[in-house]
C-alpha cells in the first residue's frame, strides 16, 4: 500500500465558456495582459479550445493558491506542457510568493475541454 505524506494546502476550479471568450482572443492587448509568449504559441494555430483551457488553469491556480488574483496577474501564472502533454504550472513574481509564503511545494493540475467548455482543476500540496 502506497502513502503519500502530502498537505494539500489548497483546491481551485474554474469553468470557461468556449464562445466568451473566442472575441477577446483575437484583440493584442488582451492576449498581451493574459496569456504570456509560451501559451500564445500553444494556440497559434486558432485553438479556442486550448486557449480556454489554460485561461480555466490560470483561474484555478490562482483559488488554489487561496488569494485569486490578489497581488498578482494572469500573466504570474504560467501554464505549460510537460513532454508527455501533461500541463504544468509555473509561477512567477507575486504568485510565486504566495506559492512559498503558503509552504506549498507543487500544485498538480488538470485541463479538459469540450466544444463549449474548458475545465481546470488545481490541487496546491
Amino acid at each position: 500500500m502506497l502513502v503519500m505524506n502530502t498537505v494539500i494546502t489548497g483546491i481551485g476550479c474554474d469553468i470557461v465558456s468556449i464562445s466568451r471568450l473566442e472575441p477577446l482572443l483575437q484583440k493584442p492587448r488582451f492576449l498581451e495582459k493574459v496569456y504570456t509568449p509560451r501559451e500564445q504559441q500553444c494556440f497559434a494555430e486558432g485553438s479556442s479550445q486550448r486557449a480556454a483551457g489554460i485561461w480555466a488553469a490560470k483561474e484555478a491556480v490562482s483559488k488554489a493558491l487561496g488569494t485569486g488574483f490578489a497581488g498578482f496577474g494572469m500573466l504570474d501564472i504560467e501554464i505549460d506542457h510537460n513532454e508527455k502533454g501533461a500541463p504544468v504550472v509555473k509561477l512567477h513574481g507575486g504568485a510565486k510568493a504566495v506559492f512559498e509564503k503558503n509552504g506549498c511545494s507543487s500544485i498538480q493540475l488538470s485541463i479538459s475541454h469540450e466544444a463549449t467548455a474548458a475545465l481546470a482543476f488545481a490541487v496546491a500540496q
